[in-house]
């Protein structure tokens, strides 16, 4: 069955006319206001989180098929908070996603919801670039439901890990959405094995939903792929690696890991803004010289800024309360990050490089460093400033005026962002022609 919408089968209100996405409460409330209105559905409590915060799924019958979509894996990323409503609403309007393909739908709103609250400045607002960087929040990987499931020298999974693995062996789906957004560009995919019928069929949604496809990403540098802007997950051994000095790994295995046998999974990544404005064209010649160069001077741009920001970092940290870790912590783990990405794009800058491994790379040598940076004004202006020491006040002081001029670039060589309808469209029809395809 074709799985196809039209924007007027996509109900996103009150949250498309204010551009803005519902939090995991208004996520929750209206899971269970469905349910209320629907006694054949089924809302649970599948535990609390790390802060005490519910984690609630609803199951809408349909038959012997499971299909599991789980909702802010990464808490800055929240479209997918707003397709769970879609999916919902939708799943209950109508059995041709149900009873008609013979499935069961387990809709997860929110995984990680002690995250997504340090990103409800920005998330409860109109999209705004400087409003979104300004209060970002990603938890360093170890404290990440996504990557912190058991993997060789790795035991440490978090309540909300533990929620979803559970999840996965007791329904055992066949179907598993795992739902991401990006910050720029084009959509992709990320599938745990290749599966040809449905990677043309992710592709054609992207193209129906006029959001074009992105060939590389910054996470996915030498993945295998099934086809252009599908990636294949690597398997744990690849990912999941001790550094150098260290007697455990950074992080644990992904969902994708940890799937029942047969199972198929899609993690979209669908971008909130269009492609920027590259500020360098490329005047190289037809073996890809030129984007080399480009890629070359992204990676030293990324190392110069990430070094600003590690230094402010050691210069604070003796003088900031201890409850700003939960914001230190992340900075010192996006620059590790930003750091490892630096050293990759100038190893591939000694041979070709494309245009789109080129605007990855640009991409992140601007996203990379505002993320940190605003992660450490959080941290910096963590007390009122008649508190603070003065040496913090310098401090914010420089990297207050980083950002400022980071964002301006980054303002003016940014479109408007895309419409709710397209993002959340395409997730959702994402699920939608997963499930009908089947594994």
């Amino acid at each position: 069955m074709e799985a196809l919408l039209g924007p007027d089968e996509i109900d996103l209100a009150p949250w498309s006319s204010r551009h803005t996405f519902p939090s995991p409460g208004d996520v929750d409330r209206e899971l269970a206001r469905i349910a209320e209105a629907h006694p054949a559905c089924r809302r649970e409590r599948l535990g609390p989180s790390r802060g005490g915060r519910p984690v609630t799924m609803l199951t809408v019958p349909g038959g012997p098929r499971h299909v599991l979509v789980v909702a802010g894996p990464h808490p800055n990323e929240p479209a997918g908070n707003l397709t769970i409503v879609a999916l919902a609403r939708l799943l209950t309007r109508t059995s041709r996603w149900t009873g008609s393909i013979g499935c069961t739908w387990h809709l997860v709103g929110c995984i990680d919801p002690d995250g997504a609250a340090l990103n409800e400045h920005w998330t409860s607002r109109p999209l705004d670039l400087d409003a979104y960087h300004r209060h970002f929040y990603r938890p360093p990987m170890a404290r990440q439901p996504e990557w912190t499931f058991p993997a060789p020298g790795w035991d440490r999974p978090l309540p909300e890990t533990t929620i979803l693995h559970q999840l996965l062996t007791t329904l055992r789906p066949e179907v598993y959405i795992d739902l991401h957004n990006a910050d720029f560009g084009g959509a992709f995919f990320v599938m745990n094995r290749p599966h040809p019928a449905l990677s043309t069929a992710l592709r054609d949604t992207a193209a129906r939903h006029r959001i074009p496809l992105s060939h590389e990403g910054i996470d996915t540098a030498g993945w295998a792929k099934d086809g252009p802007a599908v990636h294949l997950m690597p398997p744990a051994h690849e990912m999941v690696i001790t550094p150098p000095g260290k007697d455990r790994p950074s992080h644990g295995a992904s969902s994708l890991h940890h799937l029942p046998d047969g199972a198929i999974a899609v993690m979209p990544e669908v971008p909130l803004w269009p492609a920027r404005t590259l500020p360098t064209p490329y005047t190289g010649g037809p073996d890809g010289s030129g984007y080399a160069d480009l890629m070359r001077r992204a990676a030293a741009t990324l190392s110069e800024r990430a070094e600003l920001l590690k230094a402010c970092l050691d210069r604070v940290l003796p003088h900031l309360p201890r409850d700003t870790a939960v914001f230190t912590d992340a900075v010192t783990d996006t620059l590790r990050a930003a750091t490892g990405c630096a050293t990759l794009w100038d190893s591939m800058a000694g041979g070709p490089v494309t245009r789109g491994q080129y605007a990855a790379s640009d991409d992140g040598a601007i996203s990379f460093p505002l993320r940190a940076a605003g992660m450490l004004l959080r941290a910096l202006t963590a007390e009122p400033v008649a508190a603070r020491p003065a040496p913090l006040e310098a401090e914010h002081a420089a990297v207050a005026e980083a950002f400022g001029g980071w964002i301006n670039d980054l303002q003016a060589t940014t479109p408007a962002p895309y419409p709710l309808e397209a993002v959340v469209g395409l997730q959702t029809t994402t699920a939608l022609r997963a499930a009908a395809i089947g594994p």
